[in-house]
């Protein structure tokens, strides 16, 4: 097996035992589903608030205010739990990086099909002697991406954490009406 596989392979481990962390700490907690429940529920009294004809103006515009109010309250505090979490996972990607460098320190694991922009090539030369080629690319480099892409996905298929949906801008949610001009 290649040293990328490998890499790749620790990577995968990582994001999964920090994600399983997660979720014994935080996500499947009461306090956090109720929180997440509000969140949602928020987000829905929004979106019939926001499309209602219901009411003058002045009064639906207190309504949404109030909504947005609550929604920010609660993701405030699921912020707040989040916290020690966000210290433990931080502390386990250290560790996996700290051991990926042991093990792979030095080494070019991988050449990317071209020559990284200069401001990025401290990344992904992390840990490479001088000498090595620019296209070169380290275990570190390789660790990280795996893991940053690893947990969006299990964050994404598991449904891990607070919806997403309102947070988004517009144009990334509905790309569509933002083209066609609709508000």
């Amino acid at each position: 097996m290649s040293a990328f596989v490998k890499i790749l392979a620790l990577s995968l481990i990582a994001s999964s035992v920090s994600e399983a962390l997660s979720y014994v700490l935080v996500y499947r907690t009461e306090q956090f589903q109720q929180l997440k429940q509000k969140v949602v529920q928020g987000e829905s009294r929004l979106e019939e608030e926001k499309h209602s004809t219901a009411g003058n103006g002045k009064n639906r515009q207190r309504r949404i205010e109030s909504i947005e109010s609550q929604l920010s309250t609660a993701r405030s505090k699921a912020s707040r739990l989040q916290l020690r979490n966000m210290l433990v996972v931080a502390l386990i990607q250290l560790v996996s990086v700290y051991q990926v460098n042991a093990i792979y320190g030095g080494e070019a694991v991988g050449t990317l099909p071209f020559e990284p922009l200069s401001m990025f090539r401290g990344l992904t030369h992390r840990g490479l002697p001088e000498d090595s080629p620019n296209n070169a690319c380290s275990a570190t480099f390789i660790f990280v991406l795996g893991g940053l892409m690893f947990k969006a996905v299990i964050d994404r298929y598991l449904q891990l954490g607070m919806p997403k949906g309102s947070s988004l801008p517009k144009w990334v949610t509905n790309p569509e009406d933002v083209i066609s001009g609709k508000k």
